[in-house]
């Protein structure tokens, strides 16, 4: 797309020019991944009984297949529902048990939105 809108190499693009291109472009193609990235950012990253769920989640064969699987194709994977619900249950599940610990300090929640927010 960049190409496209330097000819070649012959002209610079404007600014107006690759946000109307390029970034929408890129938007509609890995918005839904930065999307449930910043979902998980939300979830598990605000504490330490989340991240320590977090740890947990990510031990499942299924979400490391999915994970890889993201990665390889640039777009979120996971077309399987009846794996998807098992691990919505399993995820709550751990995050109830990991905020039920009483040896896991609860630290103040941190969340920055600024930077997930510029590209939405």
């Amino acid at each position: 797309a960049l190409v496209k809108l330097m000819a070649g190499g012959t002209q610079l693009p404007t600014q107006a020019e690759i946000e109307d291109s390029y970034l929408r472009d890129y938007d509609k193609a890995y918005g839904p991944t930065y999307a449930v990235l910043d979902i998980l950012q939300q979830v598990f990253y605000n504490s330490n009984p989340a991240r320590e769920a977090f740890v947990e989640m990510c031990e499942s064969e299924y979400v490391q297949r999915v994970t890889f699987d993201s990665y390889l194709y640039k777009k979120v994977q996971g077309n399987d529902p009846v794996s998807d619900i098992k691990l919505l249950w399993n995820t709550v599940t751990s995050l109830v048990k990991q905020n039920m610990r009483t040896d896991l300090k609860k630290d103040a929640k941190y969340y920055n939105p600024v930077e997930s927010l510029q590209r939405l």
